[in-house]
């Protein structure tokens, strides 16, 4: 009676063998099978950092027309992910490891506080994606009659201003309004005193030129120093206002950067393409369409500057940046700052 018993049991043993084998397989099978669908349609990733102004272009333009051409060329999926603020604040979000693949800074300056932290390799040099001149924008009307920086400093005038702290359009601000006067007179002594006489109006200040710009919306204030960009951009959403040319005005440069400590070599061909293209005929097409100038400095569809300079003239942005944010700014004006309070400009007697 054992010989028939463990005849059973072997073949009970044999059948749960056969049954663990072909579940194996068909799991290997399956395993296969999607990693060949994985290799053949990988899904990238790319996260872009962008200061405020861009926002616009950058949602409904930029990244949905590369998306969909990097996926027709290559067929991949792509997955992208924006994040938008001032300059200065993405670049210490950056600085203390925000996954940031590539970075659009309002200025060189920020690049340079990357490459001090090492996420941006010395030798990585940023890309001019677009040009912008600062002007002045005022209240419909323009009541005050300002037509040039040194108008600013009329008495009585009440100034909005990107904070040269935390952003790029505070710089590029500062930076025109000291720069129009030197471009006039040669004088750096009568560029710094126009310098000087402009701050003493300005009563608020805002992180990044969005931010300044919305304040302006809100009712605060006479006038504010922007981008060109952001002022067409805010009157194609309705808002009354009147963008002033300064004869002598600064044609502020906007880049691009690949955060080099971020990009992994399998991420290295989509941020690099990504790059590319915002250079493209494609992609410089898409920035003239919402107001940045292109990098040809292609004037169709522009107002014209004649009497326009570029921070080169300048020096470049280091030597910019020292003398004029740091020396000027920074040591003599910003300890000076008699700035109000929004409710104060919003409401006006009360």
């Amino acid at each position: 009676m054992k010989y028939p018993q463990l005849l059973l049991l072997k073949n009970l043993n044999w059948r749960r063998v056969v049954k663990v084998v072909l579940i194996t397989f068909a799991s290997i099978l399956i395993a296969y099978y999607s990693w060949q669908v994985m290799a053949a349609n990988p899904k990238n990733r790319l996260i872009v950092y962008a200061f405020s102004t861009q926002e616009e272009v950058m949602s409904q333009g930029i990244l949905p027309s590369f998306e969909k051409k990097w996926e027709d060329e290559t067929g991949q999926d792509l997955e992208i992910e924006a994040v938008f603020g001032s300059s200065g604040t993405l670049v210490g979000q950056i600085i203390q490891s925000a996954p940031a693949d590539v970075a659009l800074f309002s200025n060189t300056h920020h690049v340079g506080w990357l490459k001090l932290w090492r996420m941006v390799r010395q030798e990585n040099q940023p890309s001019v994606i677009g040009f912008t001149p600062m002007v002045i924008i005022t209240r419909p009307g323009n009541p005050l009659g300002i037509a040039q920086y040194e108008d600013l400093g009329k008495p009585g005038t009440y100034l909005l201003h990107g904070d040269p702290r935390t952003s790029g359009s505070g710089e590029w601000g500062v930076l025109a309004e000291y720069g129009s006067a030197l471009m006039e007179s040669n004088d750096p002594h009568a560029a710094k005193s126009q310098l000087q006489t402009i701050w003493q109006n300005v009563k608020l200040l805002g992180s990044s030129a969005r931010a300044a710009l919305t304040l302006f919306e809100l009712g605060a204030g006479d006038a504010l120093i922007t981008y060109e960009q952001d002022a067409l951009l805010a009157l194609e959403r309705g808002v009354p206002l009147e963008i002033i040319f300064p004869t002598r005005t600064l044609l502020a440069q906007h880049v691009a950067v690949i955060i080099d400590r971020n990009v992994t070599r399998r991420e290295r061909p989509v941020v690099q393409a990504f790059m590319d293209y915002l250079l493209s005929p494609n992609g410089q097409e898409i920035f003239a369409r919402y107001h940045l100038r292109p990098v040809s400095l292609d004037t169709e569809g522009f107002s014209t500057l004649p009497q326009s300079f570029t921070v080169e003239d300048l020096g470049d942005w280091k030597h910019a940046y020292n003398e004029v944010i740091e020396a000027i700014w920074r040591s003599e004006i910003e300890p000076h700052l008699d700035l109000d309070q929004a409710h104060e400009l919003l409401n006006p007697g009360e």
